[in-house]
């Protein structure tokens, strides 16, 4: 009987040390979790809201253009852009219906003749309104013009060989109370701008979105393109929270067909003797 005991006790002394033991590693494991938890959270900086056009009086005199827009305060001109050869031929070849060298004869803007997308940083060129939808690990960028959007992945690098895109292959990161997205992957087809300054595939764009008050959000957008530029360049705009919701804003071929024939055709021609 006293030897049955004695076994008895030995067992449940065994079980008593494994469970304390198992509970002290437990008790470890969550505590270094919590700790790696701690150093590995990331500040999600809110950006909600739907983004409109900037009210021209609200500009600041260090506001910075994306690019050589013809409204430029500082009054750059298109040409004066660090286009390479091969950018500046193909610059000389554009008709857009906008800027210093507007015309509506033989427009060959990719938006206004065939309804293309316009790609980035165009598109926020015009004056309508975007938003972001923000998820652990994907932020979206939904635009009004064109009901276009695009995917920016938080969680992976670019694939070593992107497919050639309207809108490129997008990662994102958060540093501080800037969502960075970092932009590859392009094709050639799209402007930079409303007055034509093109782009190659090799374009790579940094977009850098801060809110810096409830109502303004500020867009800075850094270019590079050895192929293009033969340099980096960085601008900057900002935007304004709105209260109107969006609207139908598609680019129809239909609707921009008519607009030339009944608008554009009849205004640039000669009058008839």
């Amino acid at each position: 009987m006293c030897k049955r005991l004695c076994c008895l006790t030995c067992a449940l002394l065994a079980v008593f040390i494994a469970t304390s033991a198992r509970n002290g590693q437990t008790g470890a494991a969550q505590k270094t979790g919590k700790t790696l938890q701690a150093k590995t959270a990331v500040h999600v900086p809110d950006l909600s809201g739907l983004w409109g056009p900037r009210d021209t009086n609200k500009r600041s005199p260090d506001e910075a253009r994306l690019t050589w827009d013809p409204t430029d305060p500082a009054g750059r001109k298109p040409e004066d852009a660090p286009m390479t050869p091969w950018a500046r031929e193909k610059f000389k070849d554009v008709h857009p219906p906008f800027g210093i060298n507007e015309t509506f004869e033989a427009i060959n803007d990719p938006v206004q003749k065939y309804c293309d997308p316009t790609g980035v940083s165009r598109i926020y060129f015009y004056p309508w309104q975007f938003t972001f939808l923000q998820t652990p690990d994907v932020v979206y960028i939904l635009y009004e013009f064109s009901r276009v959007w695009r995917s920016v992945a938080m969680n992976r690098d670019h694939p070593k060989d992107p497919d050639l895109t309207w809108l490129g292959d997008s990662v994102g990161r958060y540093e501080g109370d800037t969502l960075v997205v970092d932009t590859i992957g392009f094709n050639d087809k799209t402007w930079l701008d409303h007055v034509g300054h093109p782009h190659s595939d090799a374009l790579h764009l940094v977009e850098r979105f801060k809110r810096l008050d409830h109502g303004t959000l500020e867009l800075t957008v850094t270019v590079e393109d050895p192929k293009a530029y033969t340099k980096s360049f960085t601008g900057r705009k900002r935007f304004d929270l709105s209260s109107s919701p969006m609207g139908e804003t598609i680019c129809s071929s239909s609707e921009m067909e008519s607009f030339q024939k009944e608008i554009i055709d009849p205004a640039t021609k000669s009058p008839s003797r």
